[in-house]
């Protein structure tokens, strides 16, 4: 008997719906399209507190140019054998080895000699908040314009992004950075 209560309701609820006015149609589309604002806001801090490096960094940094200071006489004298040259990266390279003790000693000292010129352009590229390659690029040109006659030198290829060795000339000019003396022309008597 409970079944027959319950359909009997069920039946009554929808004939009652059927008879029921249909609801009316809400359109979904609009006459014009969505507008969508956003605001956006992004703060960027840039914080030192974090970084252990100051004292340390400074220790570092000074030990490494009395390290360079100290090695200045014996990169002379592989400069002045031809046994290194200065690359387009501000760095040395080994042009040839002698054989023996002297070889490993050049390796050594050309190997140390790059490490401290890498750490001292990595801080200048930090401080300065530039690329390192920026830095490297000036080193090249000032080791480049400072190179005495005989030093060998890696100069721009002939196509863009290629690089050539060249032996620095006994009579080019000055270098842009040292300053030339105007000294008066003496003056030559007219020719007749």
């Amino acid at each position: 008997m409970h079944w027959h209560a319950e359909t009997l309701i069920l039946c009554a609820a929808a004939a009652t719906l059927a008879a029921c006015k249909q609801l009316p149609q809400i359109p979904i589309t609009t006459p014009k399209p969505l507008e969508v604002n956003l605001n956006m806001r992004l703060d960027v801090y840039q914080y030192h507190g974090d970084e252990p490096q100051d004292k340390e960094a400074l220790k570092h940094i000074s030990e490494a140019t009395e390290r360079m200071r100290n090695r200045m006489a014996e990169i002379e004298t592989l400069r002045n054998n031809q046994l290194v040259s200065e690359d387009h990266r501000g760095l040395l390279q080994i042009r040839e080895v002698p054989s023996g003790d002297w070889g490993a000693q050049v390796k050594k000292a050309v190997a140390a000699e790059n490490e401290d010129r890498m750490l001292l352009m990595r801080q200048k590229a930090k401080e300065s908040n530039r690329p390192l390659h920026e830095i490297e690029d000036e080193q090249w040109h000032l080791r480049s314009e400072q190179a005495d006659a005989g030093d060998w030198i890696e100069v721009p290829g002939p196509t863009p992004g290629s690089f050539k060795w060249k032996r620095v000339e006994a009579d080019s000019p000055p270098p842009v950075s040292q300053p030339t003396i105007n000294t008066p022309a003496i003056p030559t008597p007219p020719k007749p």
